[in-house]
């Protein structure tokens, strides 16, 4: 053999063994190759033939094969089937094909210098391409079906009103309509889709429906859910500045141009803004992609931004810093960031406290630590108590539902003189029960004074103070050490998605910073680890969709968004007062309106049961001072004016009839009482009769029957104690407790509806039948005395028996009044 074509039969040798892919068949899969260091010429030369497809390829797309290393895009190999029917070849056509083939592959070495074959693991990397295939979608697929995922979202939310809103299932539906364990081997997307509409979207509450009205919105627009998707298929975890610069940077950036749309006060945004203008103007170019007029326009609205931060008190804080030391991260939710604030709360007051007292334990210290919360706050304040293991006081509200600052410094006066020590109040900007706000600037002072952090929960209300008639509610948020609100509520983001500011970002990371070696890195000095700034190590790309939502709306555009809900939520709050029957509690300032029957509190029970079993509607309930409310949340993208109007006749009309009903039941109430007490008297004077035979003659002659002079009524005598009120009869002596006045006594527990969703049987857990015939034997006073008799003997009783016996106390704090519906009003 030739000297040169043995050297080009050697490098093509050595070049088909370190390309594992030039022998992978299309149709089947291909034995074992050879071992060995070179091939026989023969089977060599048999192997090889150009592909007319990976040419077509080539030469469609010649820019692909320069960002390549591997070299199947010159070379391909015959399959199986062509080997069985090559014809044989002359051996100078073989040689020239051979030389072609070389120049190409010199070719594309020098493209894939970075790749250099391995010798080494030539044939694992062959057997193991050639013989291994992971089911599921490929390239191809996932481009199909993505838009075919993009059209049933879309359809979706277009023709989502024509749904029921709330689902007609019962708990443990799904179980039956799913196969017990996961499928052995891969299934068809078609199939995976039919089982959406069959079993998931019968279960599905639909949050987007123009009559939900219940909590409060959930954001979702399209922007933000292309941001999820991007999210998603980047697949990033950003725990740290290393993990993924972009991730990091752009949150501190979106959480910049929030604080500064709400005009937070300046000591809480990442960004210090007199330092603005020493940075680069092609920054700014490149972060946002908008030429320098929209720049300049961006930053005169910074610049009243910033005015408006100052002109809310901020400029005037006692509390001055010398260096600008705030930031802010998102989160997953609201409670995520009451829990933190707690922490970082708890961690500062324990260490001021062991420097003025070396000897204390930190036990010592976090079993006196108490936390000031209205009594209308969101419950996830008292769960972070319970994590952070802190007592978590509820105070009373005034008149408006607000927290004040006189009730406040009165229960701090007394937990001091008990030796308790004070360490948080958390206020609300907007109370999840009926939207009031809690007086920020009285608060503040206070823990100002008292040197405790201050927390302002704004989850809901926080989003519109992106308008500026609506930062009156701010008043008194310089006073504060952290704020939180959620975008994902009502800035049109899908969650999950929660701005949390602090104002002094070293106490947050003191308190949560843990920092093994593997999740160092030696930019840590200078970069922002968010890992420190949580509970969660691993973290979401979040900031995509904001990022996303805030370019497509602009800020015009979600102001109109708040500014039209706020205006249909008057619009049905003059709805509910064409209709004498029912009151609208509390006042109506954003896009939420609470409104009940005149009447019972039962009678709004039922008639909110009766609207959520009827699908066509969705709202939730609350307990504002002993008053059972339907709270109505505007909470629809694109909700109108004749949405509210068909709402309001949805209520009118299962009003109407819950009312029939109950005018219906009051009366057999009546009538068979009525009957008892006639029955009762008739057996009474007939036993009297047989027994006195006077009576007899007195009742036939009625004229012997002498005159009664009528007498005044005379009351009984009512002597007032501490908390009791005594009245005392001829016959018997009776004590009513008195409503509890004193603000400092303890608070009794909460009834058990306030938490309930309004169709409490979705949420009751699965019980025995006689466990349910034993609970429901609690709502008469016999059964309830039944339980309490059996509460000396432990050792009989199961532990259901035990926990429905210290369920009687808190039936007992609910009120059992029937409640009459006042006749006069229709």
């Amino acid at each position: 053999m030739d000297k040169g074509i043995g050297t080009i039969y050697h490098k093509l040798t050595n070049l088909f063994h370190s390309n594992p892919s030039t022998s992978a068949s299309t149709n089947t899969i291909s034995s074992t190759p050879e071992m060995s260091g070179s091939l026989p010429i023969s089977t060599f030369f048999d192997r090889l033939i150009p592909s007319s497809t990976t040419q077509t390829k080539i030469l469609h797309n010649p820019n692909r094969y320069h960002n390549t290393s591997r070299v199947t895009r010159q070379i391909s190999i015959k399959t199986e089937q062509n080997s069985v029917s090559s014809q044989p070849t002359s051996f100078d056509t073989q040689n020239t094909t051979a030389l072609n083939i070389l120049e190409q592959s010199i070719a594309a070495e020098v493209h894939s210098k970075d790749e250099p074959p391995n010798h080494a693991s030539n044939s694992l990397q062959y057997r193991h391409e050639t013989t291994s295939s992971i089911p599921g979608m490929d390239d191809a697929e996932f481009r199909r079906r993505g838009k075919e995922m993009i059209d049933y979202i879309a359809d979706y939310l277009l023709h989502i009103s024509d749904r029921r809103v709330t689902p007609e299932v019962e708990p443990g539906y799904l179980r039956p309509l799913l196969p017990k364990n996961a499928p052995k081997q891969s299934e068809k997307w078609e199939d995976i889709m039919s089982d959406v509409e069959r079993a998931i979207m019968p279960g599905i509450t639909h949050w987007q429906h123009p009559r939900f009205h219940a909590y409060f919105p959930a954001g979702n627009s399209y922007p933000s859910i292309l941001g999820e998707m991007l999210s998603a298929g980047l697949g990033i975890v950003g725990f740290s500045w290393a993990a993924s610069p972009a991730c990091t940077e752009l949150e501190t950036i979106m959480l910049d141009w929030i604080g500064r749309m709400i005009a937070l006060p300046v000591a809480f945004l990442p960004f210090d803004p007199k330092c603005d203008h020493k940075k680069n103007d092609n920054d700014d170019v490149s972060l946002s992609g908008s030429d320098d007029d929209d720049d300049d326009d961006d930053d005169e609205s910074s610049d009243d931004h910033l005015r408006d931060s100052i002109s809310n008190g901020d400029n005037n804080h006692e509390r001055k810093q010398s260096r600008h030391i705030g930031g802010g991260v998102l989160l997953g939710s609201a409670s995520e960031c009451i829990l933190v604030a707690m922490l970082a709360a708890r961690t500062k007051k324990i260490t001021s406290k062991r420097l003025a007292d070396p000897l204390i334990e930190d036990g010592q210290i976090l079993a006196k630590l108490v936390c000031y919360t209205s009594k209308l706050a969101h419950s996830c304040v008292e769960k972070a108590g319970l994590i952070a293991m802190v007592r978590v006081r509820d105070l009373p509200v005034d008149e408006n539902f607000s927290l004040r600052g006189e009730t406040l410094d009165e229960w701090i006066r007394a937990d001091k003189e008990n030796g308790l020590i004070p360490f948080l109040v958390s206020g609300t900007l907007g109370t999840t029960s009926c939207c009031s706000y809690d007086n920020l600037e009285e608060i503040g002072e206070i823990c100002q004074r008292e040197d405790l952090w201050f927390h302002v929960d704004g989850a809901y209300a926080g989003s519109a103070l992106i308008c500026e008639e609506y930062r009156y509610i701010m008043k008194g948020l310089q006073f504060a050490d952290s704020f939180n609100t959620n975008p994902n509520k009502w800035l049109l983001m899908n969650f999950d998605c929660s701005c949390f500011w602090v104002r002094d970002k070293f106490a947050l990371i003191n308190a949560m910073s843990v920092d093994p070696l593997y999740l160092q890195h030696k930019h840590a000095q200078q970069a922002v680890d968010y890992r420190h700034w949580g509970v969660a190590l691993s973290r979401r790309f979040r900031a995509l969709k904001l990022w996303f939502t805030i370019r497509s709306y602009g800020i015009e555009g979600l102001r109109f968004y708040i500014r039209e809900h706020c205006r249909l939520a008057k619009v049905f709050e003059l709805l509910i007062r064409t209709d004498i029957r029912f009151e609208i509690i509390g006042n109506v300032t954003l896009g939420l309106v609470c409104f009940r029957l005149t009447g019972s509190n039962k009678l709004n029970q039922a008639l909110l049961l009766s609207l959520n079993d009827s699908g066509l509607i969705h709202m939730v309930p609350s307990m504002v001072n002993d008053l059972y409310i339907i709270r109505f949340a505007v909470c629809a993208k694109h909700a109108t004016d004749d949405d509210m109007r068909i709402a309001f006749h949805i209520i009118q009309e299962h009003a109407d009839s819950v009312i029939i009903e109950y005018r219906a039941q009051r009366s057999r109430r009546q009538s068979s009482s009525a009957d008892s007490i006639e029955s009762t008297a008739k057996q009474t004077s007939t036993t009297n009769v047989e027994q006195n035979p006077c009576v007899l003659e007195e009742i036939t002659n009625p004229n012997i029957l002498p005159e009664i002079p009528t007498a005044r009524n005379v009351y009984p005598k009512t002597k007032i104690r501490a908390n009791t009120i005594t009245t005392m009869t001829p016959h018997h002596r009776v004590t009513f407790e008195k409503p509890i006045s004193n603000s400092l006594k303890d608070k009794r527990p909460r009834p058990m509806f306030v938490r309930m969703v309004s169709d409490a049987k979705l949420h009751y857990p699965k019980r025995t039948a006689s466990q349910l015939s034993r609970q429901t034997s609690l709502v008469t006073p016999r059964g309830r005395k039944r339980i309490q008799s059996d509460s000396g003997n432990h050792a009989s009783r199961s532990s259901s028996e035990r926990y429905l016996a210290r369920t009687v106390s808190i039936l007992e704090t609910v009120n059992s009044d029937e409640g009459e519906l006042d006749d006069n009003k229709q």
